[in-house]
């Protein structure tokens, strides 16, 4: 379902600012429309510091997956006032002293990195003097010979020089050349073309200095890694109310935006759901003049509490226009339920449902939904595990106490897939599939009669029938052995006499597509027009086909484990084996069952009624992930 926004125009003393802003906070599903006044300079400041901060401290601003699998969770923090400055303050005051006491801990670790990468690069510096236990400040004062100091790969001869060499470890070597100072330059081109790298000398003993580098390097590692493991707790201890902190700036950066002054007044925009619309009138009544404009092109999305788990799904192809209906109601259904049909099994669907229940307690936001849908996907997947009779590949039958009870829910045997029962699997796979497809092509109808009633009755419905009269001709022929005789025998899988089924269908199919013709030539031309119909016709086979991989994925996934199974008669070692490799099936073949259900959803169903060129209501209670605010 969608819900309609409202734009509103308020105008108000610019004294009341500081008390619509305050308002603005308490209404947290309003949206501001336009961004006029300069925000207080003192609260961009404080977030931008804090962010700042939390970025150096490896503060996460979302909880990760694995941080949910570990059990933690977000604490949230509460911040109050009577006004919307009190807000600000409560916030200083609950954030100060630990903004301060990560900052000194972070600029502590900062420095010692600092400095053990200053020491680093003067270790490079000194590693082609190893072995030299020689203050070398003296060979400035040499006034008839010249010495310079090389890294080489190789081994060099320069004529007339003498050339001395020091291993350092791994393929390169320290290269000292000493020649007299009338040579200087020939010394400098022969290595320039050799390609060796001339070394700066040191003012210290290199022997010497390299020794208290290392002892200082020693005493800093351990220092960082005390200051690496005090940071942590304290990071541990501060990244909710951080991030709460930063969360509630954010909005009120967003809030002192509102409004453009012009002269005594202020002149505030805003966007609220038409089902709040009286409330906050009501809220605003004696602060501000208001004024309603019905032209808004935001919707919210609003759905059940089951059904809107699925909204990323839906917004993943773009949030529906005014035009259009919501598709996450019957998303929430045939997503698990394609889901299920490829990864029927009772054992690991209970894992998966597992898995997303502690995903969906211990998550917020889109991780909660990710998990109530991992929840579905494993439900789905046991009960289709129940009824093919599989329990991590093997029988229902072999659960104790339960068995025999599940194994009698059991509709459909997989555990010998013979040619009978393949045909039914793909049969019942490509009814769904139809079932589908006929969905979206009636939604497309439904659509485009809420906007043209002669283009819905002359193109969509016709396309609609022809579908499934497409579907029921392919029945017919099909139950009459692929005669291609639509009046004899009886029609597969429903069993009505082709005599009538035929007699029914076929006028009606051959005068839809006559309409739709008709109507396509008159509008586009005949060469476009029939181009048109011959893409549906090519669209109306491969897209049914398509959907024998429900069909595919459940045999491809009873074969595996029956083929992990037959480990099981190499007794206790087998145990291992069949852990890991549970385990990998569900990762991988989980990971394929849930992108090819994505793929019947976003190229076979979506394309047929769906552009997404809506726009979401985002409210400015976006922001609250850790915090929430109290406006007494």
């Amino acid at each position: 379902m969608k819900e309609p926004t409202v734009k509103l125009t308020l105008a108000a003393d610019i004294d009341e600012r500081d008390k619509i802003y305050s308002e603005i906070l308490k209404f947290s599903r309003a949206q501001i429309v336009e961004r006029e006044f300069e925000s207080y300079e003192r609260i961009r400041a404080m977030e931008a510091k804090i962010s700042a901060l939390a970025e150096r401290a490896g503060i996460k601003p979302e909880l990760g997956y694995t941080d949910i699998m570990y059990g933690r969770t977000i604490r949230k923090t509460h911040f109050s006032g009577s006004s919307f400055d009190e807000v600000l303050s409560d916030v200083n005051a609950k954030v100060g002293s630990t903004v301060n006491a990560l900052e000194q801990k972070v600029g502590e670790l900062e420095t010692i990195e600092s400095r053990l990468q200053s020491l680093s690069s003067e270790t490079l510096k000194l590693n082609p003097f190893f072995g030299i236990n020689v203050d070398l400040s003296f060979l400035e004062s040499m006034n008839r010979f010249c010495v310079k100091f090389f890294t080489s790969k190789v081994r060099i001869n320069i004529a007339g020089a003498l050339v001395a060499y020091v291993e350092q470890g791994g393929s390169y070597l320290g290269v000292t050349v000493c020649s007299p100072e009338r040579e200087q330059e020939i010394v400098g081109k022969i290595a320039l073309a050799r390609g060796v790298l001339l070394q700066s000398p040191p003012n210290a003993i290199p022997d010497r200095r390299l020794a208290e580098i290392s002892s200082e390097i020693k005493e800093l590692e351990g220092s960082k890694a005390r200051a690496e493991k005090e940071l942590a707790a304290l990071r541990e201890e501060s990244q909710d109310v951080i991030n709460a902190s930063v969360e509630t700036l954010r909005l009120l950066s967003e809030v002192t935006q509102l409004g453009e002054p012009a002269g005594r007044f202020i002149i505030v925009r805003v966007e609220v759901l038409r089902e709040d619309v009286g409330r906050f009138m009501r809220e605003f009544k004696g602060i501000a003049m208001i004024a309603a404009d019905e032209h808004s092109d935001e919707l919210e999305l609003v759905n059940n509490f089951y059904s809107s788990n699925f909204e990323p799904i839906t917004e993943n192809q773009g949030t529906p226009s005014r035009a259009e209906i919501d598709p996450t109601p019957i998303i929430s259904f045939v997503f698990p339920l394609f889901f299920g049909i490829m990864f029927p099994d009772l054992g690991q669907g209970l894992i998966i449902a597992i898995l997303g229940a502690i995903i969906y307690l211990k998550g917020w936001k889109n991780k909660k939904k990710w998990g109530a849908m991992l929840l579905s996907f494993g439900i789905a997947a046991s009960v289709a595990g129940i009824l093919v009779g599989e329990v991590f590949g093997f029988s229902t039958d072999n659960i104790p106490l339960i068995g025999k009870y599940l194994w009698g829910l059991r509709v459909l045997n997989v555990s010998t897939l013979t040619y009978s029962t393949i045909m039914l699997i793909l049969m019942f796979s490509l009814m769904i599939g139809i079932i589908h497809l006929s969905s979206a092509y009636f939604i497309d109808f439904y659509q485009a009669l809420r906007v043209s009633w002669r283009r819905a009755m002359m193109s969509k419905l016709p396309v609609f029938i022809a579908y499934v009269g497409g579907v029921l001709i392919g029945l017919s022929i099909i139950g009459g052995n692929y005669s291609f005789n639509l009046f004899g025998g009886r029609a597969a899988l429903i069993g009505v006499p082709n005599l009538y089924l035929s007699a029914f269908s076929v006028p009606i199919t051959a005068i839809c597509i006559v309409i739709f013709l008709t109507y396509s030539i008159k509008l586009e031309g005949p060469m476009n027009g029939a181009i048109a119909f011959m893409f549906i016709v090519i669209e109306f086979l491969a897209n049914t086909i398509s959907y024998a991989r429900l069909g595919v994925l459940l045999m491809v996934h009873v074969i595996l484990m029956h083929t992990l199974n037959q480990t099981a008669a190499l007794g206790a070692t087998s145990i291992p084996l069949l852990v890991f490799g549970n385990l990998g099936i569900m990762a991988l073949e989980g990971l394929i069952v849930y992108i090819q259900s994505l793929r019947l959803h976003v190229y076979e169903w979506f394309t047929k009624f769906y552009t997404g060129s809506g726009k979401r209501f985002m409210p400015i209670s976006r922001w609250l992930t850790h915090a929430e605010i109290d406006i007494k």
